[in-house]
């Protein structure tokens, strides 16, 4: 009998437009011989729908599209969807398997394991702590260090900080020399990001990242770089590595139109780099996955600073876009990808069932009630 697995899509982010796509993608992908799919849009407000035509990217180019709104709940220990009013037959049978293909803040950032970890169902990414973490530019910088693995020097501030001492904060990031980047601390995709060459221009990156998030970072933006990236995959309680790519743009930074319009930067896979560097990316990847017990597939992207000869950790993602499979092309397809992601999150599923996660006591026989 076939698996049964809701691909999860979408949600309140700004990267909600990226879900799609890698949504598409994967759907098109993942061998339906032995997968019974049901892609189950997050709308921005929280709303849950299924429907027709889901995996057509002309069904979201339309402002109103055929749907039906649905819910979750637990059935002698299966998960089971219900409609929001009439729901066709062919929706509600049980899913074995939630595989998330979300992107950014609200929804990768662990808020979604987290809603399916209540529910005790087998979901094929990182664990909800360890997406939250990673999500956030700050706290991913700060278990790097504790790691001993190089991230940018950086500044940290919320937006109150600067409505008590602007001046002062101004001032305090001017001694970290131009130019600067000035980050919101948990978006993607490079939205929100500014590079500052001067005061005013300082000043107003600093505002535009303010009105995405109330934290931001500033960091020493490099002059002399190159960027890495390499994909990790959680396989069978060990880890396989994929190709490193070079990503090469022509502008300060890779932008938004660089990681999604193919003619905006181009791609070198793999990366032709020095057998020592090549062997120093693949450490650090490893360190982190194994670390931090990452689950699903994950993309770690690197800053190398070609006058020091020193690479850092940018950033980690946990739900990649395309799931990163493009990484992994010479090592298998994006079916396979998938199918062992499914794989990892039953097997996970299974050995958490084996484990005590309740006790029986009589402290409610008891105990008297307190009195009011």
């Amino acid at each position: 009998m076939k698996k049964r697995i809701g691909i999860i899509f979408g949600g309140n982010s700004v990267e909600h437009e990226i879900s799609i796509l890698s949504l598409i993608q994967a759907s098109h992908a993942i061998n339906t011989y032995k997968y019974e799919v049901l892609p189950i849009y997050l709308t921005k407000d929280g709303q849950f729908w299924v429907g027709p035509n889901f995996t057509d990217l002309k069904t979201f180019q339309k402002e109103n599209f055929k749907h039906y709104r649905i819910t979750f709940y637990k059935e002698d220990k299966v998960l089971m969807i219900k409609g929001i009013g009439r729901l066709p037959r062919k929706y509600r049978k049980p899913l074995d398997v939630i595989l998330p293909i979300v992107h950014g803040k609200n929804v990768e950032d662990g808020s979604l394991a987290g809603y399916f970890k209540i529910l005790d169902t087998a979901y094929a990414s990182s664990d909800t702590l360890v997406a939250a973490l990673f999500q956030d530019k700050f706290y991913t910088k700060k278990l790097l260090v504790l790691d001993d693995i190089s991230v940018l020097p950086y500044l940290f501030y919320t937006i109150s900080d600067f409505k008590i001492n602007k001046d002062l904060l101004l001032d305090e990031i001017e001694k970290f020399d131009y130019p600067v980047i000035i980050k919101p601390v948990s978006l993607g995709s490079s939205i929100g990001i500014k590079i500052a060459e001067n005061r005013e221009e300082l000043l107003a990156g600093i505002n535009y990242a303010f009105k995405y998030e109330d934290r931001i970072l500033i960091e020493k933006k490099l002059i002399n770089f190159k960027e890495f990236n390499q994909a990790v995959l959680e396989k069978n309680g060990d880890y396989e590595l994929s190709e490193i790519e070079e990503v090469k743009s022509e502008n300060a930074y890779l932008t938004f139109s660089d990681k999604y319009l193919p003619s905006s930067s181009s791609h070198q896979i793999p990366a032709l780099i020095p057998t020592k560097l090549q062997a120093e990316i693949s450490n650090i990847s490893i360190r982190i996955a194994k670390g931090h017990f990452i689950g699903g597939v994950i993309r770690i992207d690197y800053l190398y600073n070609c006058d020091e000869k020193k690479i850092y950790v940018n950033e980690v993602n946990t739900i990649p876009g395309s799931l990163a499979y493009y990484l992994f092309e010479d090592q298998m397809g994006f079916a396979d990808l998938i199918d062992q992601m499914i794989t990892s999150a039953l097997k996970i599923k299974y050995k958490n069932d084996l484990k005590l996660n309740s006790f029986k006591s009589m402290v409610l026989s008891t105990t008297k009630l307190l009195k009011k």
